[in-house]
């Protein structure tokens, strides 16, 4: 959504851009929304939205690279310094998208479920990429991680997309905790053996 380099009123344009999608979702749904709802709800011209945005689905691709971005900055200290960094990586997973409530239940109202995956996949190979590149880590079947990746992107998905809909009723801690139990110690054997499977 936003860089640290971009220019204020670039970012205050897409804000409003968001807003007003997430605006729009709360009383239509988000396949009948059109560009023109957009942007007289942002009160913006039509080739404003275009500067910035060529589709709706780029906004909602826009919000979640941004959240995805905040998650990664708060990790990024926790990967470099253990290679075991505990339950820490899912919690703030898991917190982005609680602090980000109405955006995420607007992703699960879109259904654009392709487009939540695919930038986990990248977000997850960025993180893993971190973690190898910090801890010495030697690769010797980069395919098996390829698989790895889907299966967490997959499985991460899943498990947001419940709690979601559940209203984030099932405890932050809790659900930090189950997925770290699930999920980390095949992650770390496998990345622990190089890939080797």
């Amino acid at each position: 959504m936003s860089s640290k380099n971009e220019d204020p009123r670039v970012v205050r344009t897409k804000a409003l851009i968001i807003q007003a999608l997430v605006e729009l979702t709360e009383e239509t749904p988000y396949k009948k929304i059109k560009i023109q709802d957009i942007t007289q709800t942002a009160t913006i011209a039509r080739q404003t939205f275009y500067l910035h945005y060529k589709s709706k689905d780029a906004v909602l691709v826009d919000y979640i690279d941004n959240v995805f971005d905040s998650f990664y900055q708060e990790i990024e200290d926790h990967i470099i310094a253990s290679p075991d960094p505990g339950d820490i990586i899912a919690w703030h997973l898991f917190n982005q998208w609680q602090q980000h409530a109405d955006f995420a239940k607007l992703i699960i109202a879109a259904d654009v479920e392709h487009l939540v995956i695919k930038s986990f996949r990248n977000y997850i190979t960025r993180v893993m990429g971190l973690y190898i590149r910090n801890h010495s880590m030697q690769i010797h079947d980069p395919e098996a991680l390829g698989f790895m990746v889907d299966y967490l992107a997959g499985a991460s998905w899943m498990v947001l997309q419940r709690w979601i809909e559940s209203d984030f009723r099932y405890p932050l801690d809790k659900l930090a905790k189950l997925y770290s139990q699930i999920s980390r110690p095949g992650i770390l054997s496998v990345i622990h053996n190089g890939g080797d499977l």
